[in-house]
């Protein structure tokens, strides 16, 4: 009988450890097709070219993956390939460490549903094939998370201090690691005041052996910022976007149908007094709700909520698996149906990704390319990223900032514009007086569904160039 039931466990085991592998080669195959097919864009120059952004300005603030990413092309050059090998590889061991976190928090199931809804992640793609560091930072922090809770279920305080350590790399990427520190906060204070049962290691000493520490090391990150509060908010202290276009953004890039399903699921197991899933709820909805209201009075974007992508995506995949178990074995199939609704959709926009979107980024090096095919060689270029045209045409070319409109028919050279949404928006008087005085040579808009990633070349010819070849 226990050879039987070994055997039984045995090849279950193998079984799910052969579907992981899949996951994971899909995963693979997702995150190296077309690596270095995009052009780079405006941010990816600051990890490759070493430039100061305001973070990275020490050694011990300098983030793993921009350390990774420096030597790798210092070693074997700069090409968008290289340059993305190292999120590319993060992204791809993200899969199974998620099945493993998700594995000891719930179950082998879970675990296996959550990996293949990462693996097909359009957001995780993109990610994945950037040279940034949101994937490094998703995964450091969702490491941090797990242990955390894991530190508290099971009285465990070296739990604590790998929370502790893996929040420290986090931060290291970015502050905006510390959306932790409101989340657990706020987990904690839940767990005492509602009628959940308690953790067995909700005790003072594991609470002080993570936040002592803790905030002395949040202070030691987060101390020059506010000491220099107006320098940070004279960089980033402007109003961009508003609350509905962050949700809604965050909606698309997570998928609807996930979102759905985690809500649903989340609302069945907080009435059951789920303790992991009031911390996975927490960590999916307090990044999104403090980026809406911050972009009432601060500089914001979408992508930085993206921390919170793993408790979406487990959430998602908790609720499906009991959905599964729960229906009657003649309704199974629909219950598949959801798993599988999980899946299509977000490989129907990884379709759209690779085939027509371009990689959801502007085409700079198709613009560039197309600017160094027609240039006569004294003609001069102008573009609002002026690192990319540098890179791409192997030249010093102007930034807009530089130019007068006044002056230019006074020129002796032809003048190429590389204009991009960002130069429309930050340069409404340059964009107007192109549209009336120069020739639009080339289109390499990239739609990506409500997006337009704008990219126009334009020719202006001075008068008094233009006079001269008349004649």
């Amino acid at each position: 009988m226990n050879k039987n039931r070994d055997s039984i466990l045995t090849n279950r085991k193998t079984f799910h450890y052969t579907l992981l592998l899949l996951i994971v080669l899909l995963g693979c195959v997702l995150r190296f097709y077309k690596l270095g097919e995009w052009s780079f864009w405006g941010d990816e120059m600051f990890t490759v070219g070493g430039r100061e952004d305001g973070f990275n300005y020490t050694f011990i603030r300098q983030s793993v993956s921009m350390t990774l990413i420096q030597f790798l092309v210092a070693w074997l050059g700069i090409t968008e390939w290289n340059a993305r090998l190292i999120p590319a590889l993060f992204g791809m061991v993200s899969i199974p460490v998620l099945y493993l976190l998700v594995r000891k928090m719930f179950d082998p199931v879970v675990g296996l549903a959550a990996a293949i809804l990462l693996a097909v992640s359009p957001w995780h793609l993109y990610w994945s094939q950037n040279a940034r560091f949101y994937v490094p930072l998703l995964l450091f922090y969702t490491v941090a998370l797990f242990a955390f809770y894991y530190g508290f279920e099971k009285d465990k305080p070296w739990y604590l201090v790998v929370s502790l350590l893996f929040l420290g790399l986090a931060t290291k990427e970015r502050l905006l690691a510390l959306f932790f520190v409101p989340i657990v906060t706020s987990y904690l204070l839940l767990i005492i005041v509602l009628p959940f049962e308690k953790p067995t290691g909700l005790r003072w000493r594991n609470i002080a052996i993570f936040f002592l520490p803790g905030v002395v090391a949040g202070g030691f990150f987060v101390g020059p910022y506010v000491q220099n509060l107006s320098g940070w908010m004279e960089g980033f202290g402007y109003v961009n976007n508003d609350p509905v276009w962050i949700m809604l953004g965050v909606i698309y890039y997570i998928g609807l149908v996930v979102i759905g399903f985690a809500a649903l699921g989340a609302v069945y197991f907080l009435v059951q007094k789920n303790r992991a899933v009031l911390l996975l709820s927490l960590g999916a909805v307090v990044p999104l709700f403090s980026i809406m209201g911050l972009s009432l009075f601060h500089y914001t974007a979408n992508r930085y909520v993206f921390i919170s992508l793993t408790c979406w995506l487990v959430l998602a995949a908790l609720s499906t698996v009991e959905l599964y178990r729960q229906s009657p074995k003649n309704v199974k199939i629909l219950a598949m149906g959801a798993l599988l609704l999980l899946i299509i959709t977000p490989l129907s926009e990884d379709a759209l990704y690779f085939k027509y979107q371009n990689g959801n980024r502007d085409n700079w090096r198709g613009a560039f390319e197309f600017v160094k095919h027609h240039k006569s060689p004294q003609d001069l270029v102008v573009a609002i990223n002026p690192e990319l045209g540098n890179f791409y045409l192997e030249e010093k070319i102007l930034n807009w900032t530089s130019i007068d409109p006044n002056t230019l028919d006074d020129s002796e050279n032809r003048l190429w514009f590389v204009e991009d949404m960002v130069a429309q928006e930050v340069y409404p008087e340059i964009h107007d007086w192109l549209t009336e005085n120069a020739r639009l040579v080339a289109n390499y808009d990239v739609h990506a569904q409500a997006r337009n990633f704008q990219m126009r070349v334009y020719l202006y010819e001075p008068v008094k160039v233009y006079q001269d070849f008349a004649q």
